[in-house]
């Protein structure tokens, strides 16, 4: 005949997956005793967590460890919905349609892995990397990294950002900085207008900076408005008059 007990328990054998357990009634300790592995899934008690054990009628040192339970000091930390505690302090809750998994350390491995969101979707913490490839420290060759002050970018080879239909705003308090070290850098405006609008004073320095317009190519500045077109047609009206040769 089964035997059904209450205990506590005293040490954990985490790579058997057993406990020992001593029953308070009898002042008695149970052999190393195996969890019940609720469909393989691996979650070992603490010490001085209350147990129920189930024992065969061929000694009570012998059986199982049915799992913990509620009572004697232990509360739950959840009212609805589905909780999972590890230790450290981690936990996974699923409340509804909502699901949450904290811990110090959070990891999700796979040779090939996919986050599907929905409409909105946000990632706080004091640094995030997002990142493929590595480097011979370890590193990300590409990446994305967030902190609480910097942004960063990087790509071991081309950096690509593309709204289609819509528009790409860089803004900055400070200083917006385009940089292309072995390369060019380009800015284009497909479905509409391309603009760049800086409300400071703008210097662009470069060994050959080329400005190229399939029609007109507008100047504007406080004196006034003019196309090249009409500029480079007063410069040669001004060649004509002083009877220089036209130099374009």
């Amino acid at each position: 005949m089964a035997i059904t007990r209450v205990g506590r328990v005293t040490k954990i054998y985490p790579g058997e997956g057993r406990v020992k357990v001593t029953f308070e009634d009898s002042g008695s300790s149970s052999l190393p005793l195996a969890m019940l592995t609720m469909n393989k899934e691996y979650s070992m008690p603490s010490v001085g967590d209350r147990v129920v054990t189930l024992h065969m009628d061929n000694g009570t040192s012998k059986g199982f460890v049915l799992g913990t339970y509620y009572g004697g000091g232990s509360q739950p930390r959840a009212s609805s919905g589905y909780r999972k505690d590890f230790s450290s302090g981690a936990y996974a809750v699923c409340s509804g349609s909502s699901y949450t998994l904290k811990g110090g350390t959070v990891k999700i491995q796979g040779s090939g892995a996919s986050v599907s969101l929905g409409s909105a979707a946000s990632m706080v913490g004091s640094k995030a990397t997002m990142g493929s490839g590595s480097t011979e420290e370890g590193d990300p060759e590409t990446y994305f990294r967030a902190s609480a002050d910097k942004a960063e970018i990087k790509s071991a080879s081309d950096v690509s950002i593309e709204a289609e239909g819509g528009q790409v705003d860089l803004k900055s308090s400070t200083t917006v900085t385009v940089e292309g070290t072995g390369g060019a850098v380009q800015i284009k405006g497909t479905a509409g207008a391309g603009e760049i609008d800086v409300d400071t004073d703008t210097t662009i320095k470069a060994a050959s900076v080329t400005i190229e317009a399939s029609g007109d190519l507008t100047l504007k500045c406080g004196y006034g408005t003019i196309t090249v077109e009409e500029l480079m047609k007063r410069l040669e009206r001004i060649e004509d008059q002083l009877g220089l040769p036209h130099t374009i």
